[in-house]
């Protein structure tokens, strides 16, 4: 991903980005009756033009403040129970939520544009025009405010809910898969350079995205090529290599500013980070203070659905960064990213075990990951110990030939 769209993308989903937006669009908007003024209509101004716009605005602001703070108060309470519900790497979805940020934004950029239009009333700045105009503007921000109000309420109803949580972290963890899986190892051609210098780190951290085309470009211009060495997720030093150069000739300092780097991992270009929550979900309800194993279910339904997705796209092989080189996904990776914790800790869970088996044997239909699903059935079985022997035998006939989808 080119790495000014990744820093647009990181910002827009702060929450003071849209919501210093909205608040200037509130001003502009309080502000422009006065600009209007003479587009206003004889009749529109003698009947709009009068005190009845102050009321409004009044109203505006004096209530949307409260609303404000109430709706921030709510998204923390649910930034704090998706926290202990579920995972802190989860909870920063809810402060990314765009119809939570909407809401939030709509609520501060109305309460401001009631105070500057309240304001300017007082001090004269309108005339009948421009009264008329803002009383018009007040109507549309009125049926907005009520809008987003009544979206917002229905949103808080399962914005705090353990399978609502689950469902975004797996449409993130899609989203960043589907990329990978249609354009294999993030864009760039399969192989590796066994010699030449290495670009390192210049902090620690995780690596948030790669730029190929940044790095795609610098190659040509040294008619070099450059090998990812550390892809997004990768967790690296200060002064560890994060590319590998074909020589001295490819600029060191443009391949160092492609790589961008963070204190967390990122749900963008990272598609294991997205399977990985859902593991970490998946863990701690097997917890025994949770023991929430219908939790456990959908996170292995979840698991199923991406990988399958993942396993059956077609890819396209011709890598758009040719002179860009890097690894491919492991599928024994993405399968212990999700459904390893539920093999550690859930494999003397009847109920876990059996969901699990029959979801390893639907996925080992793809050729991709029959290996590493196998390979993973293995383990289970082997973890598994149930003194029941029919517990045990039923454990057993899940596997095999009867393949039952899971998704």
């Amino acid at each position: 991903m080119n790495r000014w769209i990744f820093l647009f993308r990181r910002m827009s989903r702060q929450l003071w980005w849209r919501a210093s937006l909205y608040a200037a669009l509130g001003v502009v908007a309080a502000l422009a009756g006065a600009w209007g003024a003479p587009f206003a209509p004889p009749v529109l101004a003698e009947r709009f033009g009068g005190d009845s716009v102050e009321a409004v605005l009044t109203i505006l602001a004096s209530s949307l403040l409260a609303v404000a703070t109430f709706s921030l108060g709510a998204m923390v309470t649910a930034y704090t129970s998706v926290s202990s519900a579920a995972t802190p790497r989860a909870a920063a979805l809810i402060t990314g939520d765009e119809s939570t940020q909407k809401a939030l934004a709509t609520f501060v950029g109305a309460f401001l544009y009631a105070i500057v239009g309240v304001t300017a009333i007082n001090a004269q700045y309108y005339g009948p025009g421009g009264r008329a105009i803002i009383f018009l503007f007040s109507l549309v921000v009125v049926a907005l405010v009520a809008f987003r109000l009544l979206t917002w309420v229905s949103r808080l109803t399962r914005l705090a809910r353990l399978s609502h949580t689950v469902e975004r972290v797996e449409a993130e963890a899609l989203i960043a898969l589907t990329a990978e899986a249609r354009r294999p190892r993030i864009g760039a051609a399969s192989g590796v350079l066994d010699r030449g210098p290495v670009v390192a780190a210049p902090q620690t951290g995780y690596v948030l995205n790669v730029d190929v085309q940044r790095l795609q470009a610098a190659a040509e211009r040294a008619d070099g090529r450059v090998q990812v060495i550390a892809r997004p997720g990768a967790f690296v030093m200060r002064g560890e290599p994060l590319a590998r150069l074909s020589g001295d000739a490819v600029d060191a300092d443009a391949v160092q500013t492609a790589f961008a780097l963070g204190r967390e991992r990122s749900f963008d270009q990272d598609p294991r980070y997205g399977l990985i929550v859902l593991g970490e979900i998946a863990d701690k309800a097997l917890s025994a203070a949770v023991n929430d194993i219908g939790t456990v279910v959908g996170v292995i339904g979840s698991g199923v659905r991406l990988l399958d997705l993942w396993a059956d796209t077609t890819p396209d092989e011709r890598a758009p960064c040719d002179r860009v080189l890097a690894e491919p996904l492991s599928a024994d990776d993405l399968l212990d990213d999700i459904f390893g914790p539920v093999v550690r800790h859930g494999a003397h869970d009847l109920t876990s075990a059996v969901r699990l088996r029959k979801a390893l044997t639907s996925l080992s239909a793809h050729p991709i990951l029959a290996d590493a699903a196998r390979a993973m059935d293995a383990r289970l079985m082997q973890d598994a110990d149930f003194a029941n022997v029919a517990d045990v035998e039923r454990l057993r006939r899940c596997g095999g030939e009867e393949r039952t989808s899971a998704g």
